[in-house]
């Protein structure tokens, strides 16, 4: 139990030691792998399903808004899928922007993770934008049943994550911190490479409900071409990523 307390605590208010930290990402690794790929554990993978979703679906949203479009509203399905919907906008960004929007909150919260105060400061912006982009696009997009079902359910997860990320960043130690932030990034690398290469299966079945079909109808390049481009940009990101973080001289 001892060696637990002194795993998660810091020493005299200041960062953790570089074993200390590489501990906690090894356990935050561990339970990430544990949660995706052993079937025992996999009832926990569900809700980082649906909170991977919302960030592949606001990825599209801000991407819409930041190339001078609208972005109008998103919701996400009981199933894991979801939908997002913008006008106007360069839909050249706008459409890979899901999948790589993961891959950049993955690299994001590796990069701050290498401190846990500015981990503090990633799980706090991460909670609160959340919080607000839900509150402000989380409605659904016609009033049909299921569409108000799937807005029920995106904004209740969009609150209970933006809530629970921003209580992370207020109340936990500095452990826990480290630890949770480093458990969401690596889930969400493994489900932005997962997801990308499930989109080339399906490009290569000719299936067309998928942003790389969408791509290749606007560039006229085959789907499954414009998923290896993204498996690349997505491993640039994140390896860039690592290598920023530790990938210069550090304190042992």
């Amino acid at each position: 139990m001892g060696q637990w307390k002194t795993l998660f605590a810091v020493r005299s208010g200041r960062e953790f030691s570089n074993r200390q930290m590489l501990a906690l990402i090894g356990l935050a690794a561990l339970a990430a792998a544990l949660i995706t790929w052993v079937p025992f554990f996999r009832i926990f993978d569900y809700p980082f399903r649906l909170l991977l979703t919302i960030v592949h679906e606001l990825g599209h949203g801000l991407a819409g808004i930041l190339t001078g479009g609208r972005f109008q509203n998103f919701v996400i399905a009981p199933d894991g899928s979801g939908l997002a919907y913008t006008s106007g906008g360069w839909r050249f960004l706008i459409i890979p922007a899901g999948y790589l929007g993961v891959a950049l909150f993955a690299a994001v919260l590796i990069i701050a993770g290498r401190s846990h105060r500015w981990g503090r400061v990633a799980l706090g912006v991460t909670g609160a934008a959340m919080l607000l982009l839900t509150l402000c696009y989380g409605r659904p997009g016609s009033v049909s049943l299921e569409a108000v079902l799937n807005s029920v359910l995106t904004m209740m997860m969009g609150v209970i994550f933006g809530a629970l990320f921003l209580r992370v960043a207020l109340k936990a130690s500095a452990g826990t911190v480290v630890f949770f932030l480093h458990l969401i990034a690596i889930k969400a690398g493994f489900t932005a490479f997962s997801d990308i290469f499930t989109v080339i299966g399906l490009a290569a079945r000719g299936d067309p409900r998928t942003d790389a079909h969408s791509m290749a109808e606007l560039t006229h390049l085959p789907a499954a071409v414009w998923g290896f481009v993204w498996v690349g940009m997505a491993a640039l990101l994140i390896g860039g990523a690592i290598w920023v973080a530790w990938g210069g001289e550090a304190e042992a």
